[in-house]
């Protein structure tokens, strides 16, 4: 018997699904559609599934499981289209999308919750954890929602803004903003893609898009506390490098 397939839309681009257990399909919330046909670009075997589930809770549904395993295999989808899934907190402030990015734990979330009482109003997420990366014609990187958006659910369906800049957070027993070099972003931004590529085309696609994310916008590194100070030390950066996109001169973070 075939599976009924879903699709769900990611920068534009659909990626059908044919999911092993009926629950899979609510965790993608309200961005996923029934669709036609039977054709499907990603299905998940049992084995995988096995192989997944130790990266996660004991007590973790298989529908979860399963969810969770969607993640790096359509990353790897989209590399047909110059996108990919990135590790990292995006959020919209004054109209551009920046990014806060860093392995799980080390503050993401901390920074955006301190931005929100500091500044009520100010920044808006557009997904806590996987946001889509997506080259555009012009040189820019457009950043785009998607429904893994983390154990807090901060996130929200249609949002996208143009990348402004990234920041990798390191924890730290002071707070310390510089300038991250692209060579030394290199080996720290690659393990934030949510992929393994398999083919010749796909490690040819993740390095163009990792030179368009290293070459478009500027980068640093925070090494932080967590606290207030830091966080304002981040949105200082930022208004700086806005001012700077505003009236067309070239800056860094």
């Amino acid at each position: 018997m075939t599976k009924r397939v879903f699709e769900v839309e990611y920068a534009g681009h659909p990626v059908r699904y044919s999911f092993l257990f009926p629950g899979t399909r609510f965790h993608f919330r309200d961005y996923i559609r029934a669709a036609g046909g039977e054709e499907y670009d990603i299905r998940i075997s049992p084995e995988l599934v096995e192989l997944g589930r130790k990266e996660l809770p004991e007590d973790s549904s298989d529908s979860y499981v399963e969810y969770r395993i969607m993640i790096s295999e359509t990353a790897r989808e989209l590399l047909r289209y110059g996108c990919c899934i990135f590790h990292s907190a995006a959020f919209i402030f004054r109209g551009y999308a920046w990014l806060l990015t860093a392995p799980s734990g080390v503050g993401k979330t901390t920074q955006f919750l301190n931005w929100q009482r500091l500044h009520p109003g100010e920044v808006e997420m557009i997904t806590g954890d996987m946001p889509v990366l997506e080259p555009r014609d012009d040189g820019s990187i457009m950043i785009h929602s998607t429904s893994w958006c983390g154990k807090e659910n901060y996130g929200k369906k249609g949002l996208c803004a143009p990348l402004a800049g990234v920041v990798l957070l390191e924890q730290g027993e002071k707070n310390e903003l510089s300038p991250l070099p692209a060579r030394d972003a290199i080996f720290p931004f690659f393990r934030q893609f949510m992929v393994q590529p398999e083919t010749e085309e796909q490690c040819r696609s993740l390095s163009d898009l990792m030179d368009c994310l290293l070459s478009t916008v500027p980068l640093c590194k925070l090494i932080n506390l967590g606290d207030d100070e830091s966080t304002e030390m981040i949105r200082e950066t930022f208004n700086k490098r806005i001012v700077e996109l505003d009236g067309g001169a070239d800056g860094t973070l």
